[in-house]
C-alpha cells in the first residue's frame, strides 16, 4: 500500500515540485491549498509531469473544523510536509498581526490535526531567516538564533519551538524543520517553476521578469554596506554547492 503524505500548500512553488517528487518516489499525495497566492492550475501541470491528478482541499489552516474534516475524509495519513505561510518580508512589516494569526494559528491547527488522528511525521517549512543577523557564517544547524529582523521571520522562530515543544509531549512525533532561503528555479520539463499570484518579491524571479520585460528595471536597496559599491551581498546555495 502506498503511504500517504498531506502536503499544505500544494500549489505553491516549493510545495507543488515537492508534490512531484513525492509521487515519483511512490506517495499517495493530497494536498492543501486556498490559493491566497498560487492557482489551480498548477496541479494540471503536476498531472502532465506524473500522470496523477492531486486532489486539493481549497481550506484555510485557520479554519479548524474545515481543517478537521479534510482529517476525517484522508485516513491513514502516513506525514505532514506544512508549506502553507505568508512569506513576504515587507508584507509582514506592514501586517504584522496578519502573519502572526496565519502562520501560529495555521500551525498550531496541523499539529493538532497531526495529535487527533495519529500522523507520526511532520516537516516543516522554516527559513534561514530564523538565524537574524548572524555573526557567525556560513549558519549551521547550532547556530544561535539572533533578533528576529521582520515579523515573518519571528513567526518561523516561534513555529519552530512550537514544534519542539509539541514533539516532547508526544513520543512517537517526530518532526524536521527545513531552513531554506531563496529558493529559486523550475521544473526540468519547464510546465511548473516558480509563478505566485502577487507580485514576485523573491530575487531571482525578479531578475528574470526584468530580463523578459515584465519589470522596468531590479531596485537595489541599501547603499551603506562595508562592500565595494556599498549595496548589500546575498547569499546562494545550489546544488553543487555554494556560489
Amino acid at each position: 500500500m502506498q503511504k500517504k503524505v498531506l502536503v499544505t500548500g500544494g500549489t505553491g512553488y516549493i510545495g507543488s515540485h515537492t508534490l512531484i517528487d513525492l509521487i515519483h518516489h511512490g506517495f499517495e499525495v493530497v494536498s492543501i491549498d486556498n490559493y491566497l497566492n498560487s492557482s489551480s492550475n498548477v496541479l494540471q501541470g503536476v498531472e502532465r509531469i506524473t500522470g496523477v491528478a492531486v486532489k486539493n482541499y481549497v481550506v484555510d489552516l485557520v479554519n479548524w473544523q474545515a481543517l478537521q474534516a479534510v482529517f476525517e475524509a484522508e485516513t491513514q495519513i502516513a506525514g505532514i510536509i506544512h508549506f502553507a505561510a505568508l512569506k513576504s518580508v515587507g508584507e509582514s512589516v506592514a501586517k504584522p498581526l496578519d502573519y502572526f494569526s496565519n502562520n501560529l494559528n495555521g500551525l498550531i491547527n496541523i499539529l493538532r490535526a497531526a495529535q487527533d488522528f495519529q500522523v507520526p511525521h511532520f516537516i516543516f517549512s522554516s527559513s534561514c531567516s530564523v538565524y537574524g543577523n548572524s555573526k557567525d557564517l556560513p549558519v549551521t544547524e547550532e547556530t544561535p538564533f539572533q533578533e528576529a529582523e521582520s515579523p515573518y521571520a519571528r513567526t518561523k522562530q516561534m513555529g519552530e519551538q512550537i514544534i519542539q515543544d509539541f514533539s516532547k509531549s508526544l513520543p512517537h512525533f517526530s518532526a524536521i524543520l527545513l531552513r531554506y532561503f531563496n529558493p529559486a528555479g523550475a521544473h526540468e520539463s519547464i510546465i511548473i517553476g516558480e509563478s505566485p499570484t502577487y507580485n514576485a518579491s523573491n530575487l531571482v524571479p525578479v531578475i528574470t521578469e526584468v530580463a523578459i520585460g515584465k519589470r522596468d528595471k531590479l531596485t537595489v536597496f541599501g547603499s551603506d554596506y562595508p562592500t565595494r559599491d556599498g549595496s548589500c551581498i546575498r547569499d546562494f546555495y545550489t546544488r553543487y554547492g555554494l556560489s
